[in-house]
Order: structure tokens, then C-alpha cells, then sequence
């Protein structure tokens, strides 16, 4: 059985409070709020077995993931393809900002977030085309393994869409909070695992046994 963790890193500014914009491709600082959340899911998994750590390359997620993996004396293997989906023009800005003037081509791309890309930016089906062999091969290195990818919101909505062959439009429909946890349980059936078209696995079965458990952040 392979198990895999998949974390949100922590809070940066405007992922909370009362204006919230995208950080995207930004190498944005963890806020004091975010290094309480990355102590926090560094506890939770301080009596967890773990056998490798992967992050992208933005300090967010590879802060957070060098603490989770420096209690078990492990390092973080740093991988851009896990890095947060690019939104172009529109990073730094807010959803009431991008509708001022791109609203039309908002709305496209909340219909259709696979093909409509932002200004710029990167749509799903390009995230994916980075994303997918890094999944593929953390699969394949790892059989058996406990692993730990620190990623980011977008980027991990589109994988779990993936995972579920569910339409790329429904990952707004995610939830996954600063530094929560998600825990996919590959089955040990006989064959290498891989995604194939619509995300969806040959040989091992797949099994997301919760996704978004924020319960060792309450409170920060």
C-alpha cells in the first residue's frame, strides 16, 4: 500500500482576511499566521511514518515541507512541476479586481478552466501537462512508500479532479485550506500505477480517504 499526503502550504498574504487575491506563480513569504500553521502540521505528522517529502520550488510549500520533513531527518526533494498554477496578469489581483476588466474572459475560464488560460497565464490542461509526470513518477519511485507533497491550492484541486475524473470546472468546488491534509491510499493490486486520460489510474485502485482535514489548525 502506498500512501500519499498531499498538504497545502501555509498562510501567505491574500490567502486570508478580508481581501483575498492570487498568489500563483508569486515566491510569496509565509506570514506569521503561516509559520503557526506550518509548526502545526509539522506536529501532526511528527508520529507519522514517512519515507520522502516533495514540494515545488516556491518557498511556501518547501518551507512548510522542510519542516514536516526535518523531525524524521529526512530532505525535501524540491520539483517546479508541483508548482502553483500561473494566473498571468492576474496574480497579485482579487476576483472583484479581475472583473473590472476581464470579466468576460473570467467567465470563460470558470466554464472552461482546461482550454481558457489567463492573460499570460497557464491554463488546467497546461498545469496538468507539468503536473501529471510528477505524479506518475512519485508513483512509480515510491511503491510501498508513506509520502508527504507539499503543493498549492490550484494545483492540488486539479490533481484530485484528476484522480476522480471529475470535470477540471469542479475544482472550485474544493476546499483546501492553508496547510490542510489529504490522504490518497494506493491498493497494491499488481502492475505499476499511472494516470491515463481523465486522470484516472491503471492497475492499483485509488482511494482518497479525506481531503481538506484542517483539525491540528483550529484555532490559528
Amino acid at each position: 500500500m502506498t500512501k500519499i499526503f498531499l498538504v497545502r502550504h501555509g498562510d501567505v498574504a491574500g490567502n486570508s482576511g478580508e481581501v483575498r487575491t492570487f498568489a500563483g506563480a508569486r515566491d510569496l513569504e509565509l506570514t506569521a499566521r503561516g509559520l503557526q500553521q506550518v509548526e502545526a502540521v509539522a506536529e501532526r505528522f511528527k508520529n507519522e511514518k514517512i519515507d520522502v517529502v516533495y514540494s515545488s520550488t516556491l518557498q511556501r510549500a518547501w518551507r512548510t515541507a522542510e519542516a514536516i520533513a526535518a523531525p524524521h531527518g529526512l530532505t525535501n526533494t524540491r520539483d517546479s512541476r508541483w508548482n502553483e498554477v500561473n494566473y498571468g496578469v492576474w496574480e497579485g489581483l482579487s476576483e472583484d479586481e479581475i472583473l473590472s476588466d476581464y470579466a468576460d474572459l473570467w467567465k470563460q475560464r470558470v466554464a472552461d478552466p482546461w482550454s481558457i488560460s489567463p492573460p499570460d497565464g497557464e491554463s488546467y490542461q497546461v498545469l496538468w501537462a507539468r503536473l501529471e509526470p510528477a505524479w506518475n513518477e512519485i508513483l512509480e519511485k515510491h511503491e510501498g512508500q508513506t509520502v508527504v507533497v507539499v503543493g498549492h491550492n490550484g494545483s492540488l484541486r486539479v490533481l484530485l479532479c484528476q484522480l476522480l475524473g471529475a470535470p477540471p470546472a469542479n475544482a472550485r468546488r474544493l476546499q483546501i485550506g492553508n496547510c490542510a491534509v489529504t490522504k490518497i491510499d494506493i491498493g497494491d493490486a499488481s502492475g505499476k500505477p499511472k494516470t491515463v486520460s481523465g486522470g484516472k489510474l491503471e492497475g492499483p485502485p485509488v482511494v482518497i480517504e479525506y481531503i481538506n482535514n484542517t483539525a491540528h489548525t483550529e484555532g490559528i
